[in-house]
């Protein structure tokens, strides 16, 4: 059985390790958020705004709930957002291939305590009016990013600093649709008859985005190319540095027999019948002179 809280526990152990290797970083002292952005988006745990917005922790408000809704607590951390951090722009950033397009309304009544489904009117003819009222299902994202804008829209008229933008994630391709190229599409079977060129425009998009770029780039890959030939540049003074290194444990040991020769220690050995081997190491020091001592071999005349 999986093990939630070791795992968890486990990640914020790595994420210390990387704190400490200088790979993580936590920003204590900037103003939060650093932009006056709140997104309003769904729970679906694959929707991380940070990586696709590619956005640092303390950039912008994140809010979240099944269907990015703008329901009673959203509006109170909304206003709070507005009023209390000055947050300028509101962004409802809905996606495709929402779960909530797809909730069963049967298993949920037959599931959830009783207790927790709101009053509703015993005239109404809808069985199923307490789970809707409390998880509010919907089958068309689109219009679902329309309405919760229209419900915010009403922020406007007391404070028209506030910006209300929307958007929509394809979880699919990573791509982010600006309201502009969707908000005349009625719905969304509509809108998938109209996705390839979509898609096009978008990728059009990112082609000219890559020539803004371009530069950047560039200059990016200049500095990757002045960072390896630097770091070759080091793997060859280091190889030098260990060569010297050698020469010099040579020259020692050179020095060495040349002491021991000139000591007494070899006072009673016959230099006429002794053969005299010295290693003379190459020498690489550039403006250096080195001295080697003359040695002189006599030889016992017949």
């Amino acid at each position: 059985m999986l093990d939630i809280k070791r795992m968890l526990i486990e990640g914020n152990l790595r994420f210390h390790l990387k704190i400490n290797q200088d790979l993580e970083n936590i920003e204590t002292k900037i103003k939060l958020p650093r932009y006056p952005v709140l997104i309003l988006t769904c729970m679906d745990p694959r929707i991380d705004i940070h990586r696709i917005f590619q956005l640092d922790p303390g950039d912008v408000f994140v809010l979240r709930n099944a269907g990015n809704l703008c329901s009673q607590d959203s509006l109170r951390s909304i206003l709070l957002a507005i009023y209390q951090y000055n947050i300028k722009y509101i962004i409802i950033l809905g996606h495709l291939d929402c779960g909530m397009t797809k909730i069963n309304l049967l298993e949920l009544k037959r599931n959830v305590p009783y207790e927790f489904l709101p009053n509703t009117s015993n005239e109404t003819l809808d069985l199923f009016a307490e789970t809707r009222e409390l998880f509010k299902p919907f089958n068309d994202e689109l219009r679902n990013i329309k309405q919760q804008m229209e419900t915010l829209h009403r922020l406007q008229l007391h404070n028209q600093e506030v910006k209300i933008l929307g958007m929509l994630y394809d979880v699919e391709t990573g791509w982010v649709l600006e309201y502009e190229r969707f908000k005349e599409i009625v719905s969304i079977e509509n809108f998938r008859n109209h996705y390839k060129t979509i898609l096009r425009e978008k990728q059009y998009q990112f082609i000219d985005f890559l020539k803004t770029i371009e530069d950047e780039i560039v200059k990016k890959d200049e500095v990757r190319r002045l960072i390896s030939e630097t770091d070759s540049k080091n793997g060859e003074t280091d190889q030098f540095l260990e060569t010297v290194k050698i020469e010099k444990e040579e020259l020692v040991e050179l020095d060495v027999n040349v002491k021991t020769l000139r000591s007494g220690k070899i006072q009673n050995l016959n230099p006429l019948h002794q053969t005299l081997s010295i290693k003379i190491p190459k020498i690489q020091f550039p403006g250096v002179k080195i001295y080697i001592p003359k040695i002189i071999r006599w030889k016992k005349e017949i």
